[in-house]
C-alpha cells in the first residue's frame, strides 16, 4: 500500500515539475516561444508581419477596423519600434491553433501575456498585455 502511494507521489512530483513551463518544451511550444521572442526583438517593419489581422485592426486600424489600414499604419510607424530581448517562461495551447505565452523582460521589470493564433500554418501575435512590476 505504501509503495503504491509513493509511486503516485513520485509521478505527481514529476508531472508538476515538468509542467512549470507548460507546453513550452514541445515542438509547437518552441515555435511559439521563437515567434514571441522574435516579435519582442523586432525593431522595424518585420514586427508588422508577425501580427494577426485582429491585432492589426485593433491596434493600428483606427476607426476603420480594416486590417489593410492597420498594416499600412503599422509599417509607417515601424521606423520608431525598438526591440527588447525577453524570456518566454510559459506556453499553453487552447487547441491546435491558439496559444498563450507568458514572458518577462530580462531586467524583470515588465511581464507580458501574449495571445497567438495559427490561421494558416504560421503562429501570429493576436494580443499583448504588459504588466509592470510593482516597486
Amino acid at each position: 500500500m505504501a509503495r503504491g502511494r509513493m509511486a503516485v507521489l513520485c509521478a505527481a512530483a514529476a508531472v508538476s515539475l515538468a509542467g512549470c513551463s507548460g507546453e513550452r518544451d514541445t515542438t509547437e511550444g518552441r515555435k511559439v516561444e521563437a515567434v514571441v521572442e522574435q516579435f519582442a526583438a523586432a525593431h522595424g517593419p518585420e514586427a508588422c508581419s508577425m501580427l494577426s489581422h485582429h491585432a492589426l485592426r485593433h491596434v493600428y486600424g483606427g476607426l476603420t477596423g480594416d486590417p489593410r489600414v492597420g498594416l499600412r499604419r503599422c509599417l509607417s510607424l515601424s521606423a520608431h519600434f525598438t526591440g527588447e530581448p525577453i524570456k518566454v517562461t510559459f506556453v499553453q495551447f487552447s487547441g491546435s491553433r491558439e496559444a498563450h505565452a507568458s514572458a518577462r523582460a530580462l531586467d524583470r521589470r515588465r511581464y507580458y501575456a501574449v495571445g497567438l493564433i495559427k490561421p494558416r500554418g504560421r503562429w501570429l501575435i493576436q494580443s499583448v498585455t504588459v504588466k509592470a512590476r510593482a516597486g
